[in-house]
């Protein structure tokens, strides 16, 4: 999307602006002399609406397939099936690019999660469509671009590689190991073979990723990159790839970027959960990103076939400009600050002209009880216990979990000790296993408002999901500090 500036007064031609150009021409412009600038936000989206066998939304390039890897579009869906081949891709981009502040947005549903079978939807920048390359050795390849514009300080900066033809190359991420001259990159590869020629697409030196890999269907991996250096994935734990499947959106601002998913199933109240944020190697918001649908196998060739359904995919572009208030006027009686109706009509106003002695004042009923903490360390047990009998609030909640395995934390509504595994709990909230040392986590973002149990409010913690489970976690495994009122 680009923004219309027109300035009939200052000497700056009338021309489309990209966001990433408004603050250069905005220095331009005196501060005696402003410009008025409109904007909306703007919406890119792809429904695969078309049918057929081989059939990909006009939307996207003509994708590279290989071997063994099909793909089709049927009741709204785009579905790309994984094959079983060793190293075989599914590799298409938009043919619009997105700059700016914007949000990603998909539906994802994956037949089975397996291992060497990864899908991912990116917004990556494009380096080359159709690069030449050379393999020097199996871990050495040269890609000839010519003016391609990389120098020195680029060595060490990682892209990724797809659409390989020619030579079976392995799809992936790679490091720039040398730049030997102005038409050739030289890159650190993994395992390729000791020679080969062929063409590959180049893309991603800047980019936001969702990776599906592995094979838990609640896990994706995400991730951002700028300029070619990134922190690593964060494994987000998220509503389940299996059918019905998720709706995944990933909001990019200019200064930080956030992962959120809902359930792809009807809801009468938004349920998009955040589950991962980036605060740096965000790509710049001059950065040219297009949308990226790669499907690639593993250097194993996958136990069976995986089907990837997406129902659409859209990019959300709108402005982030910050404003910057140099001075105001004094506000007092005699110098108001503007307000403008737009809308509505204004409430009648009664006239007070004399307030008699006051002689009572009457009682405004007692403040609200102030929210009361609960805190547990688990036992070797279920947990089973009561909180609170009668209607209770639960305003805040904290869990973290040490173990290697998954928790749950089960709260039920009712003025008795819940009965573990015979009781239906109301609420089931996962805390993901730790990693790398580092405890995993779980919080509700509940509000100011809470969640109301009209009985009472218990508590267990299970190592399986299932409402009758009973499986006990470890003592001091789990966590949970909450909030509740009574």
């Amino acid at each position: 999307m680009a923004l219309q500036i027109i300035h009939p007064a200052a000497d700056i031609p009338t021309r489309a602006l990209a966001f990433g150009e408004i603050n250069e021409v905005a220095t331009q412009v005196s501060s005696a002399n402003p410009f008025p600038v409109a904007s909306s936000q703007d919406t890119w989206s792809a429904g695969f609406s078309a049918v057929g066998s081989s059939t990909l939304d006009s939307r996207f390039i003509t994708p590279r397939v290989g071997t063994g890897v099909t793909y089709n579009q049927g009741s709204g869906s785009l579905n790309i099936i994984s094959g079983t081949t060793t190293n075989a891709e599914f590799l298409t981009r938009s043919y619009q690019s997105f700059s700016g502040a914007m949000r990603l947005r998909f539906s994802a549903t994956l037949s089975q999660r397996i291992a060497n079978s990864n899908f991912a939807v990116l917004l990556a920048d494009l380096i080359s469509d159709n690069a030449a390359y050379n393999i020097i050795s199996a871990t050495t390849v040269d890609a000839t671009m010519p003016a391609h514009g990389f120098d020195a300080t680029m060595v060490g900066q990682f892209l990724n590689i797809g659409g390989i033809t020619g030579a079976a190359g392995i799809p992936g991420r790679y490091a720039i190991a040398s730049i030997p001259d102005a038409n050739t990159i030289r890159i650190t590869v993994a395992s390729w073979p000791a020679s080969g020629t062929g063409t590959f697409m180049l893309f991603g030196r800047n980019y936001v990723r969702n990776l599906f890999t592995g094979t838990t269907a609640t896990n994706v991996a995400v991730d951002t990159q700028r300029n070619g250096w990134a922190a690593g994935d964060t494994t987000a734990t998220i509503n389940t790839t299996a059918s019905p499947g998720v709706v995944i959106a990933a909001e990019l601002t200019g200064r930080d970027a956030f992962f959120s998913d809902g359930l792809r199933a009807s809801s009468t109240t938004p349920t998009f959960t955040t589950r991962a944020s980036r605060y740096e190697n965000i790509p710049d918001q001059t950065a040219e990103l297009y949308v990226f649908l790669w499907c690639f196998n593993g250097t194993v060739a996958p136990a069976s076939t995986t089907t990837l359904t997406m129902g659409h995919v859209a990019v959300e572009s709108f402005p982030n400009n910050p404003v910057y208030i140099q001075g105001f006027r004094a506000q007092g009686a005699v110098n108001p600050a503007p307000v403008n109706i737009a809308s509505g009509t204004l409430p009648t106003v009664t006239t007070v002209t004399t307030v008699g002695t006051v002689t009572n004042v009457t009682n405004a009923g007692t403040p609200t009880a102030p929210a009361t903490p609960f805190i547990l360390n688990s036992a070797a047990t279920t947990n089973g216990q009561l909180i609170l009998t009668g209607t209770s609030g639960l305003q805040a909640f904290f869990a973290t979990n040490i173990g290697a395995t998954v928790a749950f934390v089960k709260l039920y509504n009712k003025a008795t000790a819940p009965t573990v595994g015979t009781d239906t709990p109301a609420m089931i909230i996962t805390v993901p296993a730790a990693a790398a040392g580092v405890p995993g986590t779980a919080t509700l973002p509940i509000g100011f408002s809470g969640f109301r149990f009209a009985l009472g409010l218990g508590l267990a913690i299970t190592g399986l999901v299932a409402d009758s489970d009973t499986t006990a976690v470890a003592a001091g495994q789990v966590k949970v500090i909450l909030s509740r009122t009574a």
